[in-house]
């Protein structure tokens, strides 16, 4: 089998200081991550960010700041290299797509943060959060 490498952008969105995770369907698989996809062929990273975030949650955003890299392996031959844009946007209502079943604005310092894919977790923990208010 032939390994594959995609990319994706993913996105960090504030309110109230607590940021935006969603959980992919189906439920039952428990995947909490940051809203985001794949760039298309012919996109910019921004143009995916603001794409994306659009189709899954409903939020029109504007990228402002990249803020890390992350990287996903998915057995047996797959890999998921992407970044991560902070956001922003004037709307802070959510209205998923059927990729997600919920979502939740958590804060980095809250049990929820466990939640969290570890592909985006371990850099988050990184973070300087003093930063991202």
């Amino acid at each position: 089998m032939e390994k594959q490498v995609t990319f994706a952008v993913k996105g960090f969105i504030v309110k109230d200081g607590k940021f935006l995770i969603v959980k992919r369907n189906p439920p039952e698989a428990n995947i909490w991550e940051l809203p985001g996809g794949h760039l298309e062929y012919g996109e910019t990273a921004e143009e995916t960010i603001i794409r994306e975030m659009n189709e899954e949650t409903g939020l029109n955003v504007t990228p402002i700041k990249l803020m890390d890299t992350w990287d996903s392996y998915l057995p047996p031959n797959r890999q998921i290299t992407g970044i991560i844009y902070r956001c922003i946007t004037d709307i802070y209502e959510v209205h998923l797509s059927d990729e997600h079943c919920d979502f939740r604005w958590v804060e980095h310092e809250s049990d929820d943060f466990n939640l969290i894919h570890p592909a985006f977790k371990d850099k988050m923990m990184k973070w300087d959060w003093t930063l991202n208010d």
